[in-house]
């Protein structure tokens, strides 16, 4: 008996380490190119059904599942199911069970860590199993090249092939003086509670996805609800949340010359500018959304000062 599950377990080994991995990332990436061009194109229709495609592509579930087992850092934190780690079976049929369920699936709660910052508050990371993380990365797979095309060029948190280093060059031109940046002023744009506070619908409604995989997401931000506010949040912690954050947030940088980094935002005034009115906009913007600019942390600075971003 004991000679026949190694025998299984070494089955399953192998076939786990026997995966052309770089294979399986040239498939997916040839999906994901798809979809990006159709929105592009405005083809809405062809790039849900190329995202259903992606759901169901077996390159994509594996790839999901080696991400979360393997790859990200957090591969040993468990969720309320308190698995923190699977071996190879349990990988495959965890790849198995994404291609069953991966259209209809159902969230499991979350596992609350408080970790203290740096004021005295708490911020709580909220962590799903390791199976819904599968199911977000891969959703993620599907939902990020829709977004790509059409997110702002001077938003740079969270997205592929952007870095910090990209905000830290886009701020160094504008403020450099050939841009006149030593006449110029900063507004260090801090947002109450960003990741706690941003309203659903406002996700919901902006989401370039076929309904099957709306509905997941619904049920991925409801498991994550602060019973004060059941219609805000997305729960950090998540491989999604960064992504949808941003689909919640794009458009900001339209009100006026702004650089972006996730919820960390400065905007760059030129001597004429209405500082004033321009936070205004700014305060409307985030209240459709759900969410409050905080007073205290967001400061105007001339730019000889100096000031604080990343």
């Amino acid at each position: 008996m004991e000679s026949m599950g190694r025998h299984t377990s070494n089955r399953f080994s192998d076939l786990w380490k026997g995966q052309k991995w770089k294979k399986l990332r040239q498939n997916l990436f040839r999906l994901q190119k798809r979809v990006y061009k159709a929105v592009r194109a405005g083809d809405l229709k062809k790039a849900r059904s190329l995202q259903k495609l992606i759901l169901k592509s077996r390159s994509a579930q594996l790839l999901a599942v080696r991400q979360v087992t393997q790859l990200n850092k957090g591969k040993k934190t468990a969720g309320i199911d308190g698995k923190s780690s699977l071996n190879y079976q349990e990988r495959m049929e965890l790849v198995e069970t994404l291609n069953d369920y991966g259209n209809d699936w159902k969230h499991s709660r979350l596992r609350e860590i408080p970790i203290p910052k740096k004021n005295g508050k708490v911020r709580v990371l909220k962590i799903p199993t390791i199976a819904d993380r599968a199911w977000q990365c891969l959703t993620k797979f599907a939902l990020e090249p829709a977004h790509e095309a059409t997110f702002n060029a001077r938003s740079y948190g969270f997205r592929t092939g952007r870095c910090a280093q990209d905000a830290q060059k886009c701020l160094f031109l504008n403020l450099r003086s050939t841009s006149n940046g030593i006449n110029k002023r900063i507004i260090e744009l801090d947002i109450k509670k960003c990741f706690d506070r941003i309203s659903h619908s406002s996700i919901m409604d902006r989401l370039l996805a076929p309904a099957c995989l709306k509905q997941g997401i619904f049920r991925c931000l409801k498991a994550g609800i602060n019973p004060e506010f059941p219609e805000q949040g997305t729960p950090q912690g998540g491989v999604v949340s960064p992504l949808l954050a941003n689909v919640a947030l794009d458009g900001i940088e339209n009100i006026h010359t702004s650089i972006r980094y996730a919820d960390d935002m400065v905007i760059i005034l030129k001597p004429k500018d209405d500082a004033e009115k321009i936070l205004n906009k700014i305060k409307m913007f985030l209240k459709e959304r759900g969410m409050e600019v905080s007073e205290e942390k967001t400061k105007l600075t001339k730019t000889i000062d100096g000031f604080d971003f990343l």
